[in-house]
């Protein structure tokens, strides 16, 4: 059994409804759209925006599908970032270059948003991407973050002095111009306000949200992303001997509890967002 998904937005997602309006199935799935089946290939459509595809033929099921919504691509330069909503690790900036002779090798790895894919598989694909595919990588430490939010800087503007950085070191390597397709974080006056002190901004930029279902190059770009912030969020892990958790939940709360109470308040600043609440409202006390 072969898997295969993609994003799409709300207007395509409507025409793959009428494209299998005459073969769907019963499902009860109240996340789904629909339930086809086609060719021998079941295809469920999620109302959020996520296309599977399942079955031992699905190769000629996803050519239908991209013809009919018109998803030949191009090459195109995407980026992405990862690591902002994480109490522990850097945040991970990563463009990537992408042209339509490594779609096949793409495909061949189920590439989609690196928050759909899982850790294991992240780190296994991550890797070979890097390898492969032409992109710049760019790993904002705590220790650097931290430095930032101290002299007022947010987030937003890291990410877009990151962002610009990148997208200008990667274009470097095409030696031509291409289409630059952006995960839109902020509104495109926001992020060029924040690069007005910069020497060198790139400005030719398609903002979108949702980016990774408009080019793949956006999909690759956080999947390296993620991969590097795994194996940086892993190097902490063992210089604090204690498997640091991701996100911001209630669980990085009692680990930051377990830090300080070991006596290891000093190491934060190394390995976590300062500014975060998390942080924050435990050392109010």
């Amino acid at each position: 059994m072969k898997y295969y998904s993609m994003s799409v937005n709300e207007t395509q997602l409507g025409k793959l409804n009428k494209l299998y309006v005459n073969h769907l199935l019963e499902d009860k799935n109240p996340y789904l759209l629909f339930h086809a089946k086609h060719l021998e290939t079941h295809i469920l459509a999620y109302k959020s925006g996520k296309v599977l595809l399942q079955g031992n033929r699905i190769d000629k099921e996803i050519i239908l599908i991209k013809k009919h919504l018109n998803l030949s691509y191009y090459e195109a330069v995407g980026s992405d970032e990862v690591g902002t909503g994480d109490v522990f690790g850097p945040v991970v900036v990563c463009a990537a270059f992408i042209d339509p002779s490594q779609i096949p090798f793409l495909e061949s790895l189920n590439i989609r948003d690196s928050k759909q894919i899982n850790d294991p598989t992240i780190l296994k694909i991550g890797k070979k991407l890097a390898q492969k595919i032409k992109h710049t990588l760019l790993i904002l430490s705590p220790l650097k973050y931290n430095e930032l939010s101290k002299k007022s800087i947010n987030l937003n503007k890291m990410k877009a002095l990151l962002h610009n950085q990148a997208i200008i070191k990667t274009l470097s390597k095409v030696n031509k111009s291409v289409p630059v397709i952006l995960d839109q974080f902020c509104q495109p006056n926001l992020y060029f306000n924040y690069l007005s002190s910069e020497t060198l901004v790139y400005r030719k930029i398609n903002f979108y949200t949702k980016a990774e279902s408009i080019h793949i190059s956006v999909a690759v770009a956080s999947i390296i992303a993620r991969y590097a912030f795994l194996i940086k969020l892993d190097e902490y892990s063992k210089k604090i001997k204690m498997t640091l958790k991701k996100g911001a939940s209630t669980l990085v709360d009692d680990q930051l509890k377990e830090l300080i109470q070991e006596g290891k308040l000093s190491n934060l600043p190394e390995i976590a967002k300062m500014n975060f609440k998390n942080v924050t409202k435990l050392l109010e006390f």
